[in-house]
């Protein structure tokens, strides 16, 4: 699907939930943050539209792809693996995650890690069923039937296509007419602002290719957070740089796939969350990961950020 602009006619009102209907009016544009409208939320297929731009968004197997600009467009794999950056970097874990999708399940540390590592990370979320969520980097579901139960409802954003259809097969039909998975970007969240009560997101932030794309995805998972007055809370976990994992690991470098990562120590990843959160609580139990929650400071960025990385 193009950007090229175009009006689609009005249809019938379909028959959705009230959750449903609220998810989807959670979600803007990733160009411009305007609304988006043209879709049912119900079928497989179809588009979302920018209400003024006339932008269209591609819905596939019932996910929304909400990518800007800079990662929808088309690009050869000649180019790809010339191209430098953040962008770059980004369309090369893309492509590794959907190769690699049929096997991240069957990685049994993984699921043994998650089997601690969830409840902790709801622990530290303290989600209410009264609650709306965002879990930014949802990845193949590992968690996610967990924060659906937990939640009243939930946007699982990812930038992996196929993640997101694998992820989509793990919940019961309860849970899924409240969840609503996106194809997105966290350094450029098609989100309102002050949409959700609960944000969280582990295991994704070490993969955020440079200090900028960093920044600005924890200024917009923070900015879709409601404020501190209103309950606000956000959980993140990344990976722990320290004794055992010096003595044996690289501290920076690219997974199998050409996949980016990096690990930080407790006091660089707080620093790097200071602008944007406010710290309650913050662990190393987990010793692969660092794992913190806090809340949205009183005065605090409220527009989407630009989009400034090139290819």
């Amino acid at each position: 699907m193009t950007d090229a602009t175009f009006q689609v006619p009005a249809g019938p009102p379909h028959s959705l939930s009230p959750i449903r209907r609220e998810l989807l009016s959670l979600l803007t544009s990733p160009d411009t943050g305007e609304p988006l409208s043209g879709w049912d939320g119900t079928t497989d297929e179809g588009v979302l539209i920018g209400s003024e731009s006339g932008i269209a968004y591609p819905v596939r197997g019932g996910v929304p792809c909400l990518l800007p600009a800079s990662l929808r467009e088309a690009k050869d794999a000649a180019t790809l693996a010339q191209d430098k950056g953040e962008i770059a970097e980004k369309r090369r874990e893309m492509a590794a995650r959907d190769a690699q999708v049929a096997d991240y399940d069957r990685m049994l540390g993984l699921r043994l890690f998650t089997s601690a590592e969830l409840p902790l990370s709801l622990r530290y979320l303290s989600p209410d069923p009264d609650h709306l969520m965002l879990e930014g980097g949802c990845g193949t579901g590992r968690m996610t039937a967990a924060f659906a139960a937990a939640s009243r409802g939930l946007i699982c954003a990812d930038f992996s296509e196929e993640s997101l259809r694998v992820a989509k097969t793990k919940l019961s039909p309860v849970l899924a007419q409240k969840t609503l998975f996106i194809q997105a970007d966290l350094s450029r969240l098609p989100l309102q602002t002050e949409a959700f009560d609960r944000v969280g997101s582990f295991g994704v932030y070490e993969h955020i290719p440079t200090a900028e794309a960093r920044a600005r995805a924890l200024g917009e998972m923070s900015r879709v957070l409601k404020s501190r007055e209103r309950g606000g809370r956000m959980a993140l976990s990344a990976y722990r740089w320290g004794v055992p994992q010096s003595w044996m690991a690289e501290r920076e470098g690219h997974h199998a796939g050409g996949i980016y990562f990096v690990r930080f120590t407790l006091a660089e990843l707080l620093g790097n969350l200071s602008p944007h959160l406010e710290i309650g609580q913050a662990t190393e139990a987990l010793l692969y990961y660092h794992l913190v929650w806090g809340r949205k400071p009183a005065a605090h960025q409220t527009e989407p950020v630009a989009l400034e990385a090139t290819a």
